[in-house]
């Protein structure tokens, strides 16, 4: 059996069809143009809802907020702990410290800095403030923001920039120290001691921390550390082995020593931990080894290495002493 199909009028038929097509594209257009509204909608609330959001956080492109689940109570952290510069007189660099408030509670800080000396042992000594230093950096530093407020998991970014002038002094080396001091209101009255009433507000530090800042322009070369002195030493209790260093460029070194024992008679050999110093040009610095507990009776030979940073060499001196 076959079946027919007869078209009775194939230009009504032709008419139809492209009514039916145009209808057909026409809706199709509209569910895109649907679509592509929802979508644009969805994104401007999405839009709405992040801007909502960081208003209502305070955040800013230099903070970031942890979820209060990934908030361990560890304490505040300030890094990295040191910042070297490279800035040539006349210019301006820019270089960042973070300080993270790991902890449950808001806390705020205050950002100032102060020049220092450093004795031949690393010990630092402030210099008192407004008091001229050769070296001070404090008179050409600023920190943006200076104070901040950090609420529990929040980190806060803070700009330290240095603005270098292009005069003669700016031409040799320069370190200061960055403190950030956690500050709190006073909450109490200070108890009267004239006859009269006296209301004290103000701030106070609780606790703070130190990052140590460096500036060697361009020109200075750190060219030369020297070993000017070797030696063994003893108490009642100890053995010491000690290297005297001395910084003969014009640029702030920084240095890594060790020392290594070795006993000539039977072989033992002992490699002392490895030291990391800063030295300012014309200073010097006394590096002490402790020797074992344990190390024998017998000669010995040390031998320490001293690298400042050099491309092209290391310092490094020979010490023969006798344990008896």
């Amino acid at each position: 059996m076959s079946l027919n199909f007869v078209v009775k009028n194939p230009i009504l038929y032709n008419m139809k069809m492209m009514n039916f097509k145009r209808n057909l594209i026409t809706s199709l257009l509209i569910c895109v143009s649907v679509f592509v509204f929802a979508q644009g909608a969805a994104t401007n609330s999405a839009a709405q809802d992040t801007t909502k959001k960081k208003s209502r956080f305070g955040q800013s492109e230099n903070s970031t907020q942890k979820p209060d689940s990934l908030i361990t109570d560890m304490g505040v952290a300030v890094s990295p702990s040191s910042l070297r510069f490279r800035a040539k007189p006349g210019s301006t660099e820019t270089r960042y410290v973070t300080i993270t408030n790991d902890t449950k509670k808001s806390e705020k800080f205050k950002i100032s800095f102060a020049d220092y000396d450093m004795s031949n042992k690393g010990a630092v000594t402030q210099v008192p403030f407004g008091k001229n230093h050769e070296y001070g950096l404090t008179k050409w530093i600023s920190a943006t923001p200076s104070f901040v407020e950090l609420r529990p998991g929040q980190a806060q970014k803070i700009a330290i920039t240095i603005n270098v002038p292009d005069e003669p002094n700016a031409y040799r080396s320069a370190w200061c120290l960055m403190m950030v001091d956690e500050t709190t209101e006073k909450k109490y009255i200070t108890p009267p001691n004239d006859g009269k009433s006296n209301m004290v507000m103000g701030v106070i530090p609780v606790f703070g921390f130190g990052v140590y800042i460096f500036q060697n322009p361009p020109n200075v070369k750190i060219n030369k550390v020297e070993i000017t002195k070797f030696y063994f030493n003893y108490d009642k209790e100890n053995k010491y082995v000690y290297v005297n260093t001395r910084n003969v460029g014009d640029g702030i070194g920084f240095c890594k020593a060790y020392v290594e024992v070795n006993n000539l008679n039977t072989g033992y050999k002992e490699k002392l931990f490895l030291k990391q110093f800063t030295i300012f040009p014309g200073m010097e610095r006394t590096l002490d080894y402790q020797l074992p507990g344990n190390i024998g009776k017998g000669n010995y030979i040390a031998t320490a290495v001293l690298d400042f940073g050099s491309d092209e060499e290391v310092e490094a001196a020979e010490l023969e002493f006798k344990i008896e």
